[in-house]
């Protein structure tokens, strides 16, 4: 074995929203076509995101496949082509609607989604802040009226505040019930705490015998944070903010520069 062959990974986990995807959003074809040239060669693709299940299949869809996907922040794990859920994480039971009621007596105005395992339920706004075309349903006035479905996160997002601003709030307000994320769109999330991208990253690659150190990752957001430093190389995009940045091992091109495709390229 060569150099370059024993330098190869043989996981590879990306996040979409900032890394993989452009800022319209769009996936590349020097992407797609580098993603399929990539798993040619046996090494496993996993997207790794904040973005629910559904939100996440549109990206698998474009890219022609991959073979895991983690989402919601860590909290599902489904291996792919048979959507096999290998792990399902949701909240303790009545944990959103007290802090739903406890978040809306603090903050007026408010608003909230629910993701649950198959879907969301998400008040009037939502929708304006996912990518375009994302199913989701009809908003719904109320998340708190009557459902019976677990609940795996929390998304919520404010109309009258900068995020920023919203975020110091909401951190001051909700306590240490819940882990609070960010993917880079323009609402925050509330996970189980403990749970996050490389957690679960690092279960998958002990079921599949695969060495951490063998492993890259690429992101750009805080909630990526955990995964760049679990991961044998790290890379952020350089699109990313600083903090990211310092949690890296190594700053790739932007997201609008393909930079997940040039630094794959690499491998070959």
């Amino acid at each position: 074995m060569n150099d370059r062959e024993s330098d190869r990974p043989q996981l590879v986990a990306i996040d979409v929203d900032g890394t993989l995807a452009r800022s319209d959003g769009s996936l590349s074809k020097k992407t797609c076509e580098t993603i399929a040239k990539v798993r040619s060669e046996n090494i496993k693709i996993v997207i790794a995101t904040g973005r629910p299940l559904i939100v996440a299949f549109d990206c698998v869809e474009k890219l022609g496949g991959v073979d895991f996907v983690v989402c919601s922040n860590g909290a599902m794990t489904v291996e792919l082509p048979s959507e096999e859920i290998l792990e399902d994480i949701y909240l303790p039971l009545e944990l959103p609607e007290s802090l739903v009621k406890s978040l809306r007596a603090k903050i007026p105005g408010v608003a909230f989604a629910f993701e649950f395992q198959r879907g969301v339920k998400a008040q009037y706004g939502f929708a304006e802040r996912l990518p375009s075309g994302v199913p989701i349903g009809e908003p719904v006035d109320d998340v708190l009226d009557l459902d019976p479905r677990p609940v795996r996160k929390i998304l919520t997002w404010h109309d009258d505040y900068e995020l920023s601003t919203f975020g110091q709030m909401i951190i001051e307000a909700v306590g240490n019930n819940v882990e609070i994320s960010s993917s880079g769109l323009d609402f925050f999330e509330f996970g189980t705490i403990g749970v996050n991208k490389a957690t679960a990253l690092e279960k998958l690659t002990k079921q599949l015998k695969i060495d951490s150190e063998k492993t890259w990752a690429f992101g750009d957001e805080q909630n990526d944070i955990e995964m760049l430093e679990w991961a044998g190389r790290g890379y952020a995009m350089s699109n990313a903010e600083p903090s990211v940045k310092k949690a890296a091992d190594f700053i790739a091109p932007s997201n609008d520069e393909d930079g997940v495709s040039v630094t794959l390229e690499s491998i070959f």
